[in-house]
């Protein structure tokens, strides 16, 4: 039986909604239409940026489906991203150490999170009510400072208007192949109060039916359907006032809250994807609850040809993930021990004593499920992550208004105050009878200390202080009417601190540490562009990325030996900023009486100082290092062609050659044996190749306006084994193997009725199940797991547009 929720009872009340203007590529002119963005702070056409983006406009979204950022990654080239840690590697630039390596903003306050410990992910908005999104390749260090080392994402939100009244409506209901239905629901509504008063308001739900059955990893019972289910809503407030002409304010609130139920993981021996049958039988939900709030004020005064915008914003996150399976994990490390012929304490044991009812038996994960014969209990134990922002983030900036002027031109003032604490447990209360079905030992003798009282066996806290100011300025001159320079700098003073404790028998008892860390980063760009004519343009372009260094915990005793092998006395106490140096040229170019737009580039980066994590596997932490460089060069393409009034096609084309520029061993003395963390010429994780094609025929039917689309999506063969770990290096693993090339097809038709839309559509068409992110606990575990696409899914949208 599937869950009918909020969000289906919206979908199935509010069958109100309209989508993209059906035509919405041509102007009154003909040709392509004009796409505004603001990478550069102010209101440009976007084919007149020196500089590598693709934007998406509200119309554009709903004609391609997209609901949330990985299907804009479908049509977006030189991105990867990763589902389950929702990272966003933007031309090869990715890593799960330290801080983010891609900014997010909504609006114009960055949300990326610093990576404290396990599983520090992002949140991402939902896409519904957005006036457009903005990708933005290549570092944006000047005029977005830290966390945009390798690009940033803008979600920018419509505003309030003085004059206009409109709405948005969006439904949609469908049904996934071997699945559960999926419903949305969402109305935006907004227009003038008075004359100088204006408002917008938001809600939106949306429930995504699960494919992934929960099953009894024992006799394979099912014991829910659709376990993976997903629920998102949203809502948005914002008010506008022009007390006089010059001047106005609008403060707003944004909030968002993603509830998944279970993993979209699946045990890959239980499974049978080309059947359609997903499952799990992981015994604990992995679920993810996700919230934020975001107030925020801003204020926009024009003056003598300048204009002075002020933002503040308070950013509030608390997310509760299972990051990973308590359950599975714990199994995989007593495995080990087990093995060694050891107890936790480290003490010598023999097979026939200790353990002496395991001899000759399996592992304890075989590759169906658990394996513990004669044990009394159904063994479970849940690992969560919590993770909170609180970001104060404050921006001042006077620019240019005088589009006509020779010279255009923006300086600033950013102030950033980040509150950050991530908490993992290991809740395990059968421990103690484990510990004695396992080695004859009780708690005390064992692991040298007992459960904490709420029945942890493992918990690690870090509470991190971000501070970050920063100066920046950005100038265009126009030498001459077609050749222009543009140059920038960014000056930022930050400093970070952290505390840490950590207890519990896996952490053989309490340990706490602090650390600190200050910098003092300069990132500065020059761009000269040349307009050929009023239809081409080629740019040229140095930019520098960076992003914040930081402070690690000290390590536990029990990681002194794995040191010791690095030629380490300890871990270091932290960690400098990294950097990205971007060289690319660029073309946009227009043809056939702009009926076709072609824009392109080629782009060369070197990676300094990279921040990795470095795992001690005798002790299962880890630390953050700056260790290796690494290069990465490509080029993207993407292109419209309007070939008639009713037949346009678009395209893209993105390749990404990401490698290390060295071998690099994680202490200065490794001892003999001790593997490298990379090695020279070892592949950064992602795909290199990613391609899209669309096809829309605008026609008439009944007298009423139409279209048919089809979409082709293409991700090429991954970097790398199991993201991108070489053979020689410590974290390699032979059992993994690289993400297949695969491809997805999807149709969309559409009818106009008035300002209502109906589309029927049908995605992943051909119902592609490629094997993603397989993975395990260890090179020892023979229980993996893998993602997929989701899929067939056909169903129904309305929209509606006033």
């Amino acid at each position: 039986m599937h869950r009918f929720s909020r969000a289906g009872f919206l979908a199935t009340v509010a069958i109100i909604a309209s989508v993209p203007q059906v035509a919405a590529a041509q102007e009154s002119g003909g040709g392509i239409e004009t796409v505004t963005v603001t990478a550069e702070r102010r209101s440009e056409d976007i084919t007149k940026v020196p500089e590598s983006i693709s934007a998406f406009q509200k119309d554009k979204m709903d004609v391609l489906g997209v609901k949330n950022v990985a299907d804009l990654v479908k049509f977006t080239p030189g991105i990867n991203y990763d589902p389950d840690s929702k990272d966003i590697s933007i031309r090869g630039i990715n890593s799960d150490a330290g801080s983010a390596t891609t900014g997010v903003y909504i609006d114009d306050t960055p949300i990326q999170i610093r990576n404290l410990g396990f599983n520090s992910n992002s949140t991402l908005p939902a896409i519904f009510d957005l006036d457009r999104v903005e990708v933005l390749r290549g570092p944006q260090g000047t005029l977005f400072g830290a966390g945009s080392e390798g690009g940033t994402i803008r979600y920018i939100t419509p505003q309030p208007s003085l004059t206009d009244y409109s709405v948005y409506a969006r439904s949609e209901l469908s049904f996934t192949q071997n699945g559960g239905p999926s419903y949305e629901g969402g109305a935006a509504v907004g227009g003038p109060i008075s004359d100088t008063l204006g408002f917008r308001v938001s809600a939106w739900a949306r429930q995504d039916g699960g494919y992934v059955d929960h099953v009894d990893d024992k006799t394979l019972d099912l014991q829910q359907g659709d376990s993976n289910t997903l629920d998102n809503y949203a809502m948005r407030a914002a008010l506008m006032w022009q007390p006089v002409q010059a001047l106005t304010i609008t403060p707003s609130v944004f909030f968002q809250s993603s509830d998944q139920a279970n993993s979209d993981d699946y045990w890959v021996s239980i499974s049978r994807p080309s059947s359609g049958v997903f499952r799990t039988g992981t015994p604990e939900p992995m679920k993810d609850n996700d919230q934020f709030y975001l107030p925020s004020l801003k204020a926009d005064y024009q003056f003598g040809g300048s204009d002075l915008i002020f933002n503040a914003s308070y950013f509030t996150r608390h997310e509760n993930v299972n990051g990973y399976s308590g359950t599975l994990y714990n199994l995989s490390y007593f495995q080990q021990l087990v093995d060694s012929g050891t107890d936790p304490d480290g003490r010598s044991c023999k097979r026939g004593f200790c353990f002496d009812h395991l001899a000759d038996e399996p592992p304890l994960l075989l590759p169906t499920g658990l394996n513990l014969p004669g044990y009394p209990d159904n063994y479970v134990s849940v690992a969560t992550i919590t993770n909170r922002q609180q970001n104060f983030t404050s921006e001042m900036r006077l620019q240019s208004t005088d589009t006509g002027s020779p010279l255009t031109w923006v300086v600033g003032a950013f102030f950033q105050s980040q509150h950050q604490q991530s908490t993992e447990q290991i809740n395990d209360p059968q421990l103690p009878a484990l510990t004695e079905f396992l080695w004859g030992e009780d708690m005390s003798r064992a692991w040298g200390q007992h459960l904490l009282a709420n029945g942890d066996d493992y918990i690690n806290q870090t509470e991190g202080h971000d501070r970050q100011f920063a100066l920046f300025a950005n100038a265009t001159y126009a030498i001459t009417d077609a050749l222009k320079l543009q140059a920038g700098v960014r000056a930022a003073w930050t400093h970070f601190s952290f505390v840490n404790f950590a207890n519990g028998p896996q952490d053989f008892g309490f340990s706490s540490g602090a650390g600190a860390s200050d910098e003092s980063p300069i990132t500065p760009m020059v761009s000269v562009s040349y307009q050929i004519n009023d239809s081409d343009m080629v740019y040229a372009t140095f930019s520098k990325g960076y992003r914040e260094g930081g402070a690690n915990a000290p390590t536990p005793p029990s990681c002194d030996g794995d040191l010791k092998s690095l030629g380490l006395t300890s871990a270091p106490d932290s960690y400098g900023s990294d950097t990205v140096d971007n060289y690319e040229l660029g073309t946009k170019d227009s043809f056939l009486d702009r009926h076709l737009q072609i824009s392109g580039s080629v782009f060369y980066l070197n990676w300094n100082n990279i921040q990795q994590n470095n795992y001690l596997p005798t002790c299962g932490i880890q630390y953050t290092a700056n260790l290796g460089t690494a290069s990465s060069k490509g080029f993207d393409l993407q292109g419209d062609w309007l070939i008639t009034d009713d037949l346009e096609l678009d395209a893209t084309l993105g390749y990404v050659d990401a490698y290390y520029t060295d071998t690099a061993f994680a202490g200065p003395n490794p001892g003999k044996g001790v593997q490298p963390l990379t090695v020279k010429g070892e592949a950064l994780p992602g795909s290199p190749w990613t391609a899209s094609v669309g096809g829309q025929y605008n026609t008439s039917v009944w007298g009423r306006d139409a279209y048919i689309r089809a979409d082709y999506e293409f991700t090429g063969k991954a970097y790398g084994t199991g993201g991108g770990y070489a053979a020689g290096t410590s974290s390699f693993d032979p059992s993994l193997v690289p993400d297949p090339a695969y491809s997805q097809v999807s149709l969309r038709a559409a009818m106009q009725f008035g300002n209502l839309n109906m589309a029927l559509f049908a995605n992943n068409l051909f119902n592609a199940h490629p094997q993603l992110d397989l993975n395990h606990q260890d090179q020892f575990t023979e229980l993996f797991e893998a993602i997929t696409l989701r899929p067939r899914t056909v169903g129904i949208t309305a929209t509606y547009k006033y």
